[in-house]
């Protein structure tokens, strides 16, 4: 059944590419993992772990999103504490820093398509500290 589960998530890749190309649909940071949406009527199951056989019923994530998200729907949380929940992700960054990062994200999805190399522009922190020592 792992090898089912695994495949799920290959079939994501294979569709939408790397998560790291895409933006975290919750925070708007930089996504990280693809995270099922649990809406799908035909969900399955592997050990306690759900997932769908189609690629339409995954986002992009980061980490402590995806890891909430899934939280929230194991505890079925009602749709006011998911909502609570939400916004909380969407307050974690500033303006500057998801600017950097959709520079990155842009730089990954060039590479990724043309398949050469290039620099990436500063990291978030170097962003920050320009704007302090300036």
């Amino acid at each position: 059944m792992a090898d089912a589960y695994r495949n799920a998530h290959n079939a994501v890749r294979a569709e939408h590419g790397p998560a790291s190309l895409h933006q975290c649909v919750w925070c708007w940071g930089d996504a990280a993992q693809w995270a099922y949406d649990h809406n799908d009527p035909d969900e399955q199951m592997d050990g306690r772990r759900r997932y769908s056989r189609n690629v339409d019923h995954y986002r992009a994530m980061c980490a402590p999103c995806h890891r909430t998200y899934d939280r929230l729907h194991r505890e079925n949380a009602g749709p006011d504490r998911m909502e609570r929940e939400f916004f909380k992700a969407r307050m974690r960054y500033p303006r500057e820093s998801l600017a950097a990062m959709a520079e990155r994200r842009a730089v990954r999805v060039h590479t990724y398509v043309s398949g050469k190399r290039r620099m990436a522009p500063l990291t978030v922190w170097q962003v920050r500290y320009q704007r302090v020592m300036s």
